[in-house]
């Protein structure tokens, strides 16, 4: 349990510390400039043409009707400190209330010192533990205690009213009421679990003022240990810019998670055996493709054969070419002999007629059968041989012809093969879309449940626990209970933690919560808490 803290301290007559320290006019060197912004000031409301607590300080004691004369050393503003210790604090900030706790400050100390004594207020964000300042104008109005040497004296002078307002802050700190102060204040404070402090403790509220002086005598002793730090602050400042690079990597892979899934409202056994169906048939479907796609290769090796054989056939179309070009050659050849052998002819015949005169009739039979022997056999011969090679030129176009008709006609069987395939393979295709889109359309929250699922199954939760939490209730983790946070790849102690699936406004999507806060959220700043509490144990800030 927290205590509920409560200070009351004596401001000097010239007010300007106070002031100063409370509007943070001037930072002090146990403030974090980097948590500055988180202040809070004018909690309390100044009055018209009032800037700052010091004018708003004197503007009271000259409104309040005060007739007795004000020396140079009293005082004249009480400022209290209200806080608990750092757990505590947390818990009312990490609770949202702080507002609240602010308020209910405020109002207990105008119900205690009166509303019109309570004339600034600011939050401090910026120290080791968050604390609010409140100024209070010490005026009372009870009747002043007459010293002893005034109680025998014979009275001088004329006898005032008994409740005039006056300003002493003596009235407002004695004994018996500082303890009552912290009663009251104690009952204020336990709506936030707050507690009184031990009765008669010892403990007491270090001063800023004494706090800068035991920071000066340990600023020796820590400037002799910052050689040392050095080393370990540089692998810190490594590590945090890898946590930061890390933490920019995690956000955007969520910013895309985001965008790519979609709602669920409710999980139940219907969904189950609707997955179960879709399971089995995209079993199907695979096996399916698989068969397609052996009996796609069989096709392409068969193709890439009738490739083969058709470059085969087109070197021996090239051969068939050679050969009929050989034979036209030789064809050539031979009716150039032929021409040849009827100009031996001619001649043969006109030397023939040249010597019939001289010749008698058997010579002229004779000559005439030698000249048939010589030209009449020869060409038929030649002529009998082109029309043979005529003939296997011919058949071998033939064959030829006949050859390219089978494979065009091979091809385009096997091409209405694999159109078919491909055709069975779209319906399938389109079958299972069909299903897909009715699941998405009848159990249109199932997908943005996905998120959830992904999430604590990234956590490290089983398959139990995650079935538990579908059903939308809360469960509290039990001791010794961690999460895996696999940006750091490091286990974080979750015991007691309250965990819940629901749904986040921001997307309209299910994520797991921790606490009330996304699960990588919380464990971003669990992760931060304890990096911090590594380096004030090394005295880094």
């Amino acid at each position: 349990m927290s205590y509920a803290v409560l200070h009351i301290i004596k401001a000097n007559s010239s007010l300007n510390s106070i002031a100063r320290h409370i509007e943070r006019t001037s930072h002090p060197e146990n403030a974090d400039p980097a948590r500055t912004h988180l202040n809070r000031y004018n909690l309390v409301e100044y009055p018209d043409g009032i800037t700052g607590l010091a004018a708003a300080v004197e503007h009271r004691i000259v409104n309040a009707g005060i007739t007795r004369k004000i020396s140079d050393r009293q005082v004249r503003c009480l400022n209290l400190v209200m806080t608990s210790d750092n757990e505590g604090m947390q818990k009312i900030i990490d609770s949202g209330k702080l507002d609240e706790w602010i308020a209910d400050n405020i109002k207990w100390a105008r119900d205690t010192f009166g509303s019109d004594n309570v004339v600034g207020a600011a939050l401090h964000m910026d120290e080791r533990t968050p604390h609010l300042h409140i100024a209070v104008v010490p005026i009372v109005t009870a009747e002043r205690k007459k010293k002893a040497r005034e109680a025998t004296a014979k009275k001088r002078y004329r006898t005032k009213a008994a409740n005039r307002p006056r300003l002493c802050a003596d009235d407002i700190m004695e004994r018996g009421k500082m303890s009552r102060y912290q009663d009251i204040y104690a009952e204020a404070m336990a709506k936030y679990g707050l507690e009184r402090g031990i009765r008669g403790s010892e403990a007491r509220h270090i001063g800023q003022h004494e706090y800068y002086r035991d920071c000066m005598v340990k600023k020796k002793g820590l400037e002799e240990d910052i050689g040392n730090l050095s080393i370990e602050k540089r692998k810190l400042d490594k590590e945090k810019k890898s946590l930061e690079s890390k933490v920019e990597s995690l956000e955007c892979r969520t910013t895309a998670l985001d965008t790519r899934k979609k709602m669920l409202t409710q999980v139940n056994e219907e969904i189950r055996q609707q997955n179960n169906e879709l399971y089995s048939e995209n079993s199907r479907l695979t096996e399916a493709n698989s068969s397609l796609a052996a009996e796609n290769k069989s096709l392409a090796d068969t193709n890439a054969g009738l490739s083969e054989e058709s470059v085969r056939l087109a070197e021996q179309r090239k051969g068939l070419a050679e050969d009929t070009d050989r034979l036209t050659a030789e064809k050539k050849a031979y009716e150039a002999q032929t021409d040849e052998a009827r100009k031996e002819a001619r001649n043969a015949i006109r030397e023939r007629d040249e010597a019939k005169a001289e010749r008698d009739a058997q010579r002229k039979e004779l000559g005439s059968n030698i000249a048939n022997i010589f030209t009449g056999s020869k060409t038929k011969r030649l002529e009998a041989e082109i029309v043979r090679k005529d003939n296997e030129i011919s058949e071998m176009k033939d064959r030829a012809e006949a050859r390219e008709r089978d494979l065009h006609r091979e091809i385009s069987n096997l091409s209405d093969s694999l159109r078919r395939q491909k055709e069975h393979e779209a319906d399938t295709v389109r079958s299972y879309e069909w299903k897909i889109g009715n699941f998405v359309k009848f159990f249109p929250d199932a997908v943005a449940m996905l998120p959830a699922i992904e999430e604590c199954q990234d956590v490290g939760l089983n398959d139990n626990s995650i079935k538990g939490l579908l059903s939308m209730n809360e469960y509290v983790l039990k001791s010794g209970t961690t999460l895996y946070y696999p940006f750091q790849r490091r286990e974080v102690d979750a015991s007691g933690a309250k965990v819940q699936i629901k749904r986040d406004p921001t997307d309209n999507k299910f994520h797991l919560h921790v606490n009330g806060t996304r699960i990588f959220q919380w464990l971003k700043d669990q992760w931060q808490r304890l990096t911090q509490t590594i380096k004030r144990g090394f005295g880094i800030r």
